[in-house]
């Protein structure tokens, strides 16, 4: 290729646009051979970074950061510090994409301090955008809009519009996570208007975050339009989390306008999409969706393979996350390295024997923290999690006051759930998050670790030390450690002593290893618990109704099969009583299906409320009921008490201002006396509380006496056959 095609070839090559990243990589391989001479640095550089731009886009999170090192390492060659940086940010977004949001937030601090060093303010913006990002992707919404104004004051400076795009849009995407949607939606409509006139449209992530905003303001036709655009957009140019994420976002509005029938194909190919590591964030919101939807369509099998599914990849999250806490002290290495040095060590004497006592004190110490986190993170129970760690913890340490505090962030306090004083355990106790109370609060609001030993050294950090109600011991040395998960702070562990200088910095060190031990077996314990709650609560839901709570037909009928099986061991008998409403429907009819329910759920409280403990009661279907009478109920006995049931009933409902009311027909049939089994009982009492609605209504009949009147009639007709005979 001469010189003149060159250049042509490389000015084509810049005028793709970057939404299009098939077109860069496909362009960018046929350029690169002819770009391998040392005069083609810089074009080389240059196309082998928008190369890896663009293979972020397409998720080739590998191939990507090869491209962007190699560009990185051409432009420092040829001293050109700004696109250095630049290159960075790039590999910075790698990282951010990659799970690794504290790696990602690093490299974009450094750029930034390097750009603003040497007065590249479009790097320094574009860096302050990218650490807003991050900052809202933890959830850090004050702190990213900080970066986002920083970027926004640059941008009236440099003038760059494309930057002043990302910026709004990312302060858009804050506000609307904050509920500010007028606010959101200048910020998103001012940005997106930017974007028409740079490029003559929208990017995927601008599109989604419209969408989001105008269902939430209910402006559901333009949402719809702006999801179908991105998901088209992406698909058509292979981004596979932009895809997934449009999938997600048009899964919620169709839940919206259509219910989540409408939504569930949707969120299936969301999940379907995300099986890459990158998007498996998505892939749990898609998840945790589909549960919602088959947990109330009933279908509970499809909703745990679900939740199992989820929880095995919040598994895998959490085994990562433990995975490098422990990589961080990488104790093997350590320990292999610190041997290798005894071994030399050990051939000199005087000052050098003491290095190696410290160095054996130290792979002591690191074996031991080991020991204690696997015992950790091995448990499930809160409880003991808090006891293994206080066992422990008084092996290494002065400990006369432990205690362990979560912080809440919606109500700005701390639960402080253990305190463990002298080996005994208090009543747990919340306070809110005041600096200038306690040294808790402290580590909080200014996320610092301390090591104290005196009070006349806290007072350098708090006015005052809180006294907690029922502590007896005037603290005077304090380790205090961060609970963090995923650069969070989630509590906060206190080491406390009753005498001065109790504690050194290795002490801290030691209390910080086992803090992140702490953080990720808390975690596990509180993703066990919710996993059991959700179990339970499906299992709840298969056998009960969900208006009214009662069991429903499938579960009271087994309740009843098990209650004849305990009768016929114990020759014993029981009762169950058929209820109908009366005067249901024309309830519905006239104040409609709301109310409706209301008595439905009113009966039912009255019916849960008005029989024995040892009785059940359960919801058959509409408005028809079964209650079971046991302990050794007769005839009599029954009728007592569906008279009691009856008249309990009766009684008014107060429904908007409406005193509405229905009576009830009640059939009684009793085993063995009536029926043998399960469905005949159930029959004979239902053929019972038909003979009542047909005596008049609001009444009890029990099948015994129906039976009576049968076999009068049955004599009735054998004497008026006799008399017609003769």
């Amino acid at each position: 290729m001469d010189d003149g095609a060159s250049v042509t070839a490389i000015r084509d090559f810049l005028a793709i646009d970057g939404d299009d990243p098939s077109a860069v990589i496909d362009a960018g391989r046929e350029l690169l051979p002819e770009l391998d001479s040392q005069e083609r640095k810089s074009e080389r550089a240059e196309v082998t970074y928008r190369m890896g731009l663009a293979r972020i886009i397409h998720g080739e999170y590998e191939s990507a950061f090869r491209a962007l090192s190699e560009a990185r390492h051409l432009h420092e060659k040829l001293d050109m510090e700004e696109n250095s940086l630049q290159d960075q940010l790039g590999i910075g977004v790698i990282y951010g994409m990659s799970e690794q949001p504290e790696a990602a937030f690093e490299t974009f601090l450094m750029v930034r301090d390097r750009a603003r060093d040497g007065d590249y303010p479009v790097v320094e913006e574009a860096a302050d955008i990218r650490m807003g990002r991050i900052c809202f992707d933890q959830g850090r919404y004050e702190e990213g809009l900080g970066f986002i104004d920083a970027a926004l004051r640059l941008v009236g400076a440099t003038g760059n519009r494309s930057h002043e795009a990302d910026a709004l849009k990312e302060r858009g995407r804050i506000r609307l996570h904050q509920g500010h949607l007028e606010a959101a939606a200048l910020d998103l409509e001012d940005a997106r208007e930017i974007c028409i006139e740079l490029n003559g449209r929208e990017g995927f992530d601008l599109l989604i975050s419209l969408g989001d905003l105008y269902t939430r303001d209910g402006r559901y036709d333009k949402a719809r339009e702006a999801l179908d655009d991105a998901y088209d957009h992406c698909r058509n140019r292979t981004v596979p989390h932009g895809e997934a994420m449009a999938l997600f976002h048009l899964g919620n509005l169709l839940e919206i306008t259509e219910g989540s029938m409408a939504a569930v194909e949707y969120w299936t190919r969301c999940y379907e999409k995300t099986d890459s590591t990158v998007l498996r964030h998505l892939k749990i919101k898609s998840g945790e969706k589909l549960v919602d939807h088959y947990r109330r369509a009933g279908e509970t099998d499809q909703a745990l393979a679900f939740l199992e599914d989820i929880r095995r990849i919040e598994g895998i999250l959490r085994d990562e996350r433990l995975h490098h806490t422990i990589s961080v002290y990488d104790q093997s290495m350590r320990i292999d390295d610190l041997e290798q040095e005894m071994r030399s060590w050990r051939r000199r004497s005087g000052e050098l024997e003491k290095i190696r006592s410290d160095r054996e004190e130290a792979i002591r110490e690191l074996k031991t923290i080991t020991l204690i986190g696997e015992k950790i993170t091995a448990s499930l129970d809160p409880d003991k999690i808090v006891q293994l760690l206080y066992d422990s913890l008084s092996q290494l340490v002065t400990i006369d006051g432990l205690l362990i505090a979560f912080f809440d962030e919606s109500n700005a306090d701390l639960d402080i759930r253990y305190i463990i004083e002298n080996g005994s355990y208090l009543e747990p106790v919340r306070i809110p998050v005041r600096p200038e109370r306690s040294l808790t609060s402290w580590v909080v609001h200014n996320d610092a670790d301390l090591i104290i030993n005196s009070r006349e050294e806290a007072l350098r950090y708090t006015k005052a030390i809180h006294h907690l109600d029922g502590t007896a011991y005037k603290s005077e040395s304090f380790l205090l450690v961060r609970l963090r998960i995923e650069g969070r702070i989630i509590g906060v562990i206190s080491v406390q002593a009753v005498q001065k200088n109790r504690y050194r910095a290795s002490h801290l060190q030691v209390l910080q290893a086992l803090a992140s031990f702490i953080a990720i077996a808390m975690t596990n314990s509180s993703a066990h618990q919710s996993l059991v709650a959700a179990n339970e609560k499906i299992a709840h839901m298969a056998t009960h109704d969900p208006l009214t709570g009662l069991p429903n037909r499938a579960h009271i009928l087994t309740r009843l099969g098990n209650e004849l099986d305990r009768c016929r061991r114990y020759e014993s008998s029981l009762a169950v009583l058929f209820i109908d409403l009366d005067g249901f429907k024309e309830i519905n009819d006239s104040y409609g299906h709301r109310a409706g329910d209301e008595m439905l759920i009113a009966i039912a409280g009255r019916l849960r409320t008005g029989i024995r403990a040892t009785d059940a009661t359960g919801r058959l279907a509409g408005d028809e009921f079964l209650v079971i009478l046991t302990d050794d109920c007769t005839a009599e006995k029954g009728i007592l008490l569906a008279e009691q049931i009856r008249k309990n009933l009766s009684e008014r409902v107060d429904f908007e201002g409406n005193s509405l009311k229905v009576t009830a027909s009640i059939g009684l049939a009793v085993y063995p006396d009536d029926a043998g089994d399960a469905g005949d009982l159930v029959n004979a009492a239902d053929q019972a509380m038909y003979r009542a609605k047909a005596s008049g209504k609001d009444r009890t009949e029990s099948a015994e006496q129906l039976l009576m009147k049968r076999r009068r009639g049955d004599k009735k007709n054998r004497e008026d056959s006799i008399w017609h005979e003769q």
